[in-house]
């Protein structure tokens, strides 16, 4: 008689320790840790910034955007673009993004500004005022350099390249030195207009700005 009870108590206690004795608990644990916040982007540029000529998938925000998710990093990338843009019309638009509570502004402006030659005095001022606007509301900052034809004059050239600097070191914001580093001037990287990127140049730019936003410490996981 032992012996029988001795049995049964075992049985019961190998089908409570498998899970057996309450068949209405979950099988697997319910996780309590909150899903982490999404953070965002916003691209403000140009025709550079949209991938001109190119499906938007090509677009640098959408390869980035397809990076970060690769790479485990939860944001969501908002293409703040309109092609032939100047610095002074992004920045009569730059406050449509902000309801969208960016973490971070990638700026890339200032190709069309080069190209009609405006004054880089007013273009300098013009990014300087897009800037300020996103840092009031908290919003850290990368702005992209960039270069320009040498018809256009060496002079000007020189200017407009060294105003990108003079504007990081005084907001004390980001700099990438060189937005279309390693595909400027390289044939099959470029379309036929030799200004905008192919698909293949973007995965090149977005490579390297991955690589900064890495070296600089700014993407969050």
């Amino acid at each position: 008689m032992f012996y029988k009870i001795t049995i049964a108590l075992l049985s019961i206690f190998i089908l409570s320790s498998c899970g057996g004795g309450n068949p209405d608990a979950p099988k697997n644990p319910v996780s309590t840790t909150a899903p982490e916040e999404q953070k965002t982007i916003v691209a403000l540029g140009d025709s550079l910034t949209a991938g001109f000529w190119l499906p938007e998938q090509d677009s640098y925000p959408s390869k980035l955007d397809t990076k970060l998710k690769q790479e485990w990093y939860n944001y969501k990338i908002i293409n703040g673009w309109v092609s032939g843009n100047t610095s002074k019309q992004l920045l009569d638009r730059a406050d449509l993004y902000l309801d969208q509570d960016p973490d971070l502004a990638i700026i890339v402006i200032g190709g069309n500004d080069g190209l009609r030659s405006l004054p880089v005095d007013e273009m300098k001022q013009n990014i300087l005022s897009i800037i300020d606007l996103y840092q009031a509301a908290g919003v850290e900052v990368v702005i992209a350099g960039m270069d320009i034809p040498l018809n256009l004059g060496l002079s000007y050239r020189n200017s407009f390249k060294s105003v990108y600097k003079e504007i990081a070191n005084e907001r004390n914001i980001h700099f990438m030195k060189f937005f279309l580093k390693d595909v400027w001037g390289i044939g099959y990287l470029n379309q036929p207009d030799r200004i905008h990127p192919t698909a293949e140049g973007y995965d090149i730019i977005v490579d390297n700005l991955y690589s900064f936003l890495l070296s600089k410490d700014i993407l969050r996981k």
